[in-house]
């Protein structure tokens, strides 16, 4: 199985014959591109020429963040989308009926996983359940995401034994919220990866808005997986008591993660995604990674017309 690569030291990737290396300033260590299904960049690396034509020969994408976590780009490899498909993808986008379809059914499968991970923490969801997730317009099945939301953060703060949580943003206000907007911005570069490898532009998305800041497909992909990803991660961790006060950094009104607690968040997310779960209809098992890459070419073959995009559900108990 392939995974994705999290580099957390500055560096650069070069290339030695075959083979790609990552180079910092106390370490040169080999990386296993057998292994390595896409690499995350989350300190200053560079990527030498050499190392470049190879990451193309193997069609690995590399995507790039600050130091803060915030995602800055990606470099793919003939990324862009084939005729067929990009036409299908704009006209589902263009038309009110069938972006509003696919709109409902990603925030359907968010309140799927959302009352998934609940269940599975011992908390009964009932107000999250109680949102019919309807409206006629675009605008109003987001209204109706932004309420499961609501009800979902605050769940999360009973989960985790924090009262009155409240989720803050740029810049976020304390420890739980540097790991929450720490990890949504990976999950943004896995659902970016998701929506190229399904062979879908990025930037044409049902739910959020075309925006010149981010794309909005991974968005939409993003947040269906938050709940299984996301949360569940940092409950885990946060459980296991395996970030201690030097992991966070406080900067004024923010607070930021080190280089240790993004190591030991990343290394917690890397469990996370490597979990596997028996799917039945294939006979064999699934990887939580693999989940997302599987919701991107169910939604490619509806905007082809071979089949009706439903939400996704977990399926396991």
């Amino acid at each position: 199985m392939k995974y994705p690569l999290f580099i957390t030291q500055h560096g650069k990737l070069e290339r030695e014959e075959n083979a790609l290396f990552f180079v910092g300033e106390l370490v040169k260590r080999a990386i296993p591109l057998a292994q390595v299904e896409e690499i995350h960049c989350l300190s200053r690396v560079s990527l030498t020429s050499g190392a470049i034509d190879l990451l193309s020969d193997k069609g690995i994408p590399v995507h790039f963040y600050t130091v803060k976590g915030d995602y800055k780009g990606s470099f793919i490899n003939d990324a862009s989308p084939r005729g067929k498909l990009h036409l299908a993808q704009a006209e589902h986008h263009l038309d009110p009926e069938k972006r509003l379809h696919i709109a409902r059914e990603i925030v359907k499968g968010i309140q799927n996983t959302m009352a998934f991970t609940l269940s599975r923490w011992g908390v009964n969801p009932v107000k999250l359940n109680s949102v019919k997730v309807d409206g006629e317009t675009v605008d109003e099945v987001m209204g109706k995401e932004a309420e499961l939301w609501t009800h979902y953060y605050r769940y999360f703060g009973e989960a985790i034994g924090v009262e009155d949580f409240k989720r803050t943003r740029r810049p976020p206000g304390d420890d739980v919220n540097a790991l929450i907007s720490y990890t949504n911005a990976v999950v943004y570069g896995l659902a970016f990866s998701s929506a190229v490898k399904a062979g879908l532009d990025p930037s044409i998305g049902y739910l959020h808005s075309a925006s010149d800041r981010r794309h909005s497909l991974p968005l939409d992909l993003a947040d269906v997986f938050k709940p299984l990803y996301v949360f569940s991660t940092i409950r885990e961790a946060l459980q296991n008591g395996i970030f201690s006060k030097s992991d966070f950094v406080k900067k004024g009104k923010a607070v930021y993660l080190s280089r240790e607690g993004k190591r030991k968040l990343l290394s917690a997310l890397t469990d996370t995604l490597r979990r596997t779960v028996y799917y039945k209809p294939w006979k064999r098992s699934m990887t939580y990674r693999f989940m997302m890459d599987y919701e991107a070419r169910k939604l490619k073959r509806h905007l082809l017309g071979r089949s009706t995009y439903r939400a996704f559900k977990p399926w396991w108990k």
